[in-house]
């Protein structure tokens, strides 16, 4: 099975800031920047199954993160974060009825529902739409994942190349570097040259460094939670590929997506035609 996953927020938070730039900006743009994007991943990548994950949570618990680490995306401007994110209801609506669900963490985040989707569900190629590089952990023989910034497919045989470090690094770069948008702190004093000297065996962490390291490990590894997994997995069991042309067709000219209008057949033969042909067969 080919399947495809997106990450939401991260997608939301792309196309809004580039709507919010444009001369012709309206209310909406970025949903219909947002349903465009999805349908390009997938006349790209032709999936058999697309699922959309998100950070909300629909069963609120406190993100475990916060735990470890108290001040985690404290430098967020959560104020900027609502404004991206009023009409995500609205593009929720519209993924279900193209056939994409929706999926949601309960006490973590959407990289750690993308984790468990790639293991949990059978696949002979995962594509990850984000551009989130902390997902590329995922990346192995059957995993890629999409940077649409770039346009560049990330995988195993250029992984180094771009990412500048071994798969087997990865995870431990990150640990010792931080990450300032999350607000995890990095190990100081440990540039290239003395990762690399770390690498190679020629340094090694002091008590404090490695303490902070071991911290944030935790926070950049993506979770393998049985509580997490079970509710995730009870979400894939439960969630409907069915599509629904009318409800879409309504929105749209609802919304005055006059493009979608004008091209609805492709619309309808990249959403709507296989699924409807499945249905009448089954």
């Amino acid at each position: 099975m080919n399947i495809l996953t997106i990450d939401g927020n991260n997608l939301v938070h792309r196309v809004y800031y580039v709507a919010k730039n444009l001369p012709y900006r309206t209310e909406y743009l970025h949903v219909y920047m947002f349903l465009n994007s999805v349908k390009s991943y997938i006349e790209m990548y032709r999936p058999d199954k697309v699922y959309c994950v998100w950070d909300e949570k629909l069963d609120y618990k406190p993100n475990k993160r916060l735990e470890i680490l108290p001040e985690y995306k404290g430098t967020r401007d959560k104020e900027k974060g609502r404004e991206v994110h009023t009409k995500n209801n609205l593009i929720k609506e519209l993924l279900q009825s193209m056939g994409i669900p929706s999926i949601f963490p309960r006490e973590y985040e959407a990289d750690d529902v993308i984790a468990i989707i790639n293991k949990e569900i059978d696949h002979d190629r995962h594509t990850i739409i984000t551009v989130d590089r902390d997902l590329c952990q995922l990346i192995d023989e059957k995993t890629v994942v999409y940077d649409a910034i770039r346009k560049l497919e990330l995988n195993l045989n250029n992984f180094e190349e771009k990412l500048k470090y071994s798969k087997e690094q990865f995870v431990k770069i990150k640990a010792i570097t931080g990450d300032k948008s999350d607000n995890i702190p990095g190990i100081k004093g440990f540039g290239k040259k003395k990762i690399e000297k770390y690498f190679n065996g020629d340094v090694d962490f002091n008590d404090d460094e490695r303490k902070l390291f071991e911290t944030n490990l935790q926070l950049v590894s993506l979770i393998d939670s049985g509580e997490e997994s079970e509710y995730v997995k009870s979400q894939l069991d439960n969630c409907s590929f069915k599509t629904d042309w009318t409800f879409f067709m309504q929105k749209v000219e609802e919304l005055k997506f006059n493009n979608i209008i004008k091209s609805e057949s492709t619309w309808y033969a990249t959403f709507f035609q296989t699924n409807r042909l499945l249905e009448l067969l089954s």
